[in-house]
């Protein structure tokens, strides 16, 4: 997608989610089915949600005989690092160390949590 990636409301998101972790394309049927594990959904309020993806730049979709199927044009990662980049921005001013100092006094995350993040941090210095 050429296109900034926008944030799109946890609905929609939730769909993206089940497209993401599916083989693509994959139909509203499908979708749907996968989806009602959680919770039940109508077809027209889907249908409504997978039109707005489409408008965002999110899906492409397509007819396959009388099923119309869904293929991502923004990928799962793509999404991840644009929202985290503007998550990060709105709280804490870009400042990871803020983030993570919030998030440890909050009691969020652990001492283990810390230790697995400083591995992260010595492993890709030395990848890089």
């Amino acid at each position: 997608m050429k296109n900034k990636i926008t944030k799109i409301p946890d609905t929609e998101l939730e769909i993206m989610q089940v497209i993401w972790n599916n083989p693509t394309p994959i139909t509203t049927s499908e979708i749907k089915r996968i989806l009602e594990t959680e919770r039940p959904w109508s077809v027209g309020a889907l249908q409504t949600l997978l039109s707005r993806l489409i408008d965002r730049g999110f899906l492409e979709g397509e007819m396959q005989g009388k099923s119309k199927a869904y293929t991502p044009l923004v990928s799962e990662n793509d999404y991840l690092v644009a929202e985290s980049r503007s998550f990060l921005k709105r709280l804490s001013g870009n400042s990871i160390t803020r983030l993570v100092t919030s998030l440890y006094d909050a009691k969020t995350i652990s001492d283990e949590d810390l230790d697995e993040l400083n591995a992260f941090i010595e492993q890709t210095r030395k990848n890089d």
